[in-house]
C-alpha cells in the first residue's frame, strides 16, 4: 500500500514555488519514489499543473481585491462599489466666464429684448480654439451711453447635446445613458413629453433628486449615476418613490459636452484692442471674470477618499469633513480646501463657518462661485444657526537662502550646473511639499532634499525668510495697513538688530510734505521705521510709523501715504522667523514662488578641508 505525504505546502503562490511543492509532493509518494520528474512528458504536466494553480490563485486575488473601495484598481468597480454608498463621481466641468458685452447698432431693440440661449463666443489658447455659449437668457439694455449693453453674461466652454428616448417599458433593459462620456451634468436639463407629436409636459423641467424625505410618487425627479465606459445614465422612480414616465412619453436630455480643464484661465490677459472673447461681427466682449471651473471627471483616488466621507456626512455639513468632502465633489476646480470654525478665526466670528479655497488655475475663485457657494449649496446643507462665509486665501512666501559647501573631487558636473540643480530640488520641494492649505515647511526635511541632491555636496547652511505682499491702496492717501506672518519673529531680546525689511516704495511724510524713496525696518524696541538712503547714508524719516509684535508675527502701519510702488505692484514686507520650521494656518498658504528671482538664493563653495 502506497503511502502517502500530507505535507503540501499551499501557502506559496509564485509559479516555480508551486511547481517545486508539487514536484517534492509526488516525489514523496511510493508509486513515484523513484520517477524522473524532469522528463518530458511529465515535466509539461506539471507546468500546466502549477500554471492552473497560480492562474486560479490570481483570479481569486483579484477578484477579492475588486470587491474593496480601497483596493479595486478597474474604475467601473470602484464606481460600482461607491454607489452602494451613495456616492456619485462627478463628471468633467466646464469652465465658465463672466463677460459684459457692447453690441453694435441693432435696429428695434428696446426694453425687455433678450439675448437668447446658445450665443457662441469664440476664443483661443495655446493655438487651441474653444467655443463658449451662454446656458441662460439675458436682458439687453438699449439705453447704455455708448452702446446696447448685456452685463454680467456667464458662458460656459462647450457646445450643447441633445438626446432622446422613447419610453417602453416591454424593454425590462432600457436604460437612459448620456452618449457622450465628456457630458457635463451639472448642466443636465431633463424633459419628458406625452410623446413625438404631442409636446405636452415639454415645459416641465425634472429636477435631480436630492431629498428623499420629499420625494413622493408625483415628484418629477430623476436619478443619475456614472456607468460602464465612463458614460451617465439617467433613471426615473417607480410612482412610489419619483413620477415614472409612461409608454411612449419622449424622454429629452439637453446638456453641454465641454473639453473641461483646458479653457481655465481664458481672459486673464483680455485688454482694448485685444479681447480674449469674440461674438458675433461689430460687437466687443469685456471679460468681468477670467474662465475658471473646468474640471477633469473625479479621479478614482477622489471617489475613494469622498465617498466614505459622504456616507458618513449624509450630504449635511454638521464637521469639517463633511463641508470638505461636499464642496470638493461639488466644485471639483478647487485643488485645496480649508475649513474652520468662526471661534478659531482671527479675530473670532462666532456662529459662522470659514471657507477658503485655493483654485487649480489662479489664487482666488470668483465672487460668482463664492455666491454660488453660499447660496445654493452650503446655505441648504448646514445646521440652523450657521453662517458660512468664504474667503479668499491668504499667500505668504518662504525666501531660502542657501550656502552650499561642496567636494570638488567628486563633483562630475561644473559648480553653475550644481548650483542650477540644487534650486530645481529647492523648487521641487515646494511644489510638493507647499502650495496648500495646513501645509508646513519642515526645515529637516528640506535641507535633507538639498543635501541628496549630488553626492559632492557635504553641507548646506540653509536660512529662512517669510515674504509678506502688501498691496497699497490706488490713491496716494493716508491708510493703516497690516500682515499676519502666522509665525513669531526672531527677537531675541529689546533692542536686537532688525529684523523686518522691505523693498522701496515712494513714501510722503506727513510732517514736510516731501516724496522720497523709502523702505521699512524695525528698532528692535517693536516699533517700525521709515528710511531712505541719502548720499549712501540710511536716514531715517519717520521712527514710528508703525508697530511690529514679535511674540504673534504681525507688522502694523499706521496712517502712512504710499504713492506708488518702485519695480513693483506691491510692496514685499520680509522678516526672520524665529522658528526654522514655518507654519501656515486656516486661510494662509505657504508659496515658493518659482517666478521671483530672489525667492532662492544660493552660492556654491569648494571645501578646503574634507573628511
Amino acid at each position: 500500500m502506497a503511502t502517502t505525504n500530507s505535507n503540501l505546502t499551499i501557502n506559496d503562490l509564485d509559479f516555480d514555488s508551486i511547481k517545486a511543492n508539487l514536484k517534492s509532493y509526488l516525489s514523496g509518494q511510493t508509486a513515484f519514489g523513484d520517477y524522473n520528474f524532469e522528463g518530458a512528458g511529465m515535466n509539461i504536466l506539471l507546468d500546466v499543473l502549477a500554471y492552473n494553480t497560480h492562474y486560479e490563485a490570481f483570479y481569486n486575488n483579484m477578484i477579492a481585491n475588486e470587491m474593496f473601495l480601497d483596493s479595486a484598481v478597474n474604475r467601473d468597480n470602484v464606481v460600482s462599489i461607491a454607489k452602494h454608498l451613495g456616492y456619485t463621481p462627478t463628471s468633467m466641468r466646464a469652465s465658465s466666464a463672466t463677460v459684459n458685452i457692447v453690441l453694435g447698432s441693432i435696429v428695434g431693440i428696446s426694453a425687455g429684448d433678450y439675448l437668447s440661449i446658445g450665443g457662441v463666443f469664440g476664443s483661443v489658447k495655446d493655438g487651441r480654439s474653444h467655443t463658449f455659449i451662454n446656458t441662460n437668457t439675458s436682458t439687453i439694455d438699449p439705453n447704455a451711453s455708448n452702446g446696447y449693453h448685456i452685463n454680467n453674461l456667464e458662458i460656459k466652454e462647450g457646445k450643447f447635446e441633445s438626446t432622446t428616448f422613447v419610453r417602453d417599458s416591454k424593454q425590462s433593459d432600457q436604460k437612459f445613458i448620456i452618449p457622450a462620456v465628456n457630458v457635463d451634468t451639472s448642466t443636465l436639463t431633463v424633459r419628458v413629453q406625452n410623446s413625438v407629436t404631442d409636446d405636452t409636459g415639454y415645459g416641465d423641467s425634472w429636477t435631480l433628486a436630492s431629498d428623499y424625505n420629499v420625494i413622493t410618487a408625483t415628484t418629477k425627479t430623476y436619478f443619475l449615476q456614472e456607468v460602464e465606459n465612463n458614460k451617465f445614465e439617467v433613471y426615473f422612480g417607480d410612482d412610489v418613490v419619483g413620477k415614472e414616465p409612461s409608454d411612449g412619453n419622449l424622454i429629452i436630455l439637453n446638456y453641454l459636452t465641454t473639453s473641461g480643464k483646458p479653457a481655465n484661465g481664458i481672459g486673464q490677459n483680455d485688454a482694448s484692442g485685444n479681447r480674449s472673447f469674440s461674438y458675433g461681427s461689430g460687437n466687443e466682449v469685456v471679460v468681468v471674470s477670467a474662465a475658471a471651473g473646468g474640471a477633469d471627471r473625479e479621479s478614482m483616488r477622489s471617489i475613494r477618499h469622498y465617498a466614505p466621507l459622504a456616507y458618513q456626512s449624509q450630504d449635511r455639513a454638521v464637521t469639517i469633513d463633511d463641508y470638505k468632502s461636499i464642496l470638493t465633489k461639488d466644485y471639483p476646480d478647487v485643488e485645496s480646501i480649508s475649513v474652520w470654525g468662526g471661534e478659531d478665526n482671527d479675530p473670532p466670528e462666532f456662529g459662522k463657518v470659514m471657507i477658503a479655497f485655493k483654485p487649480s488655475t489662479g489664487t482666488v475663485v470668483s465672487q460668482e462661485t463664492k455666491d454660488s457657494i453660499t447660496n445654493t449649496l452650503v446655505e441648504n446643507k448646514n445646521i440652523v444657526g450657521m453662517q458660512a462665509q468664504i474667503v479668499d486665501p491668504k499667500y505668504l512666501y518662504v525666501r531660502v537662502n542657501t550656502e552650499i559647501n561642496y567636494n570638488s573631487d567628486s563633483l562630475s558636473t561644473s559648480a553653475e550646473s550644481l548650483k542650477s540643480r540644487v534650486k530645481n530640488t529647492i523648487l521641487d520641494f515646494g511644489d510638493v511639499n507647499l502650495e496648500k492649505f495646513e501645509k508646513g515647511l519642515r526645515y529637516s526635511k528640506l535641507i535633507k532634499d538639498i543635501d541628496d541632491t549630488d553626492v559632492a555636496i557635504l553641507s548646506n547652511e540653509t536660512s529662512l525668510n517669510i515674504e509678506y505682499r502688501l498691496y497699497p491702496v490706488s490713491d496716494p492717501v493716508s491708510a493703516s495697513y497690516s500682515a499676519d506672518f502666522i509665525n513669531p519673529i526672531y527677537h531675541p531680546h529689546d533692542g536686537h538688530a532688525s529684523v523686518l525689511s522691505s523693498t522701496a516704495f515712494n513714501y510722503t511724510e506727513a510732517s514736510d510734505n516731501t516724496t522720497r524713496e523709502a523702505y521699512l525696518d524695525d528698532d528692535g524696541y517693536g516699533k517700525v521705521r521709515t528710511w531712505y538712503w541719502a548720499s549712501g547714508i540710511k536716514t531715517y524719516i519717520n521712527k514710528n510709523i508703525g508697530s511690529i509684535d514679535y511674540t504673534n508675527g504681525k507688522v502694523y502701519l499706521n496712517g502712512i501715504t504710499i504713492n506708488s510702488v518702485v519695480n513693483d505692484s506691491f510692496i514685499k514686507l520680509i522678516i526672520q522667523p524665529e522658528n526654522k520650521d514655518i507654519d501656515s494656518k486656516n486661510d494662509t498658504i505657504l508659496v515658493l514662488d518659482s517666478n521671483d528671482s530672489g525667492s532662492v538664493t544660493l552660492t556654491v563653495t569648494p571645501s578646503t578641508y574634507l573628511i
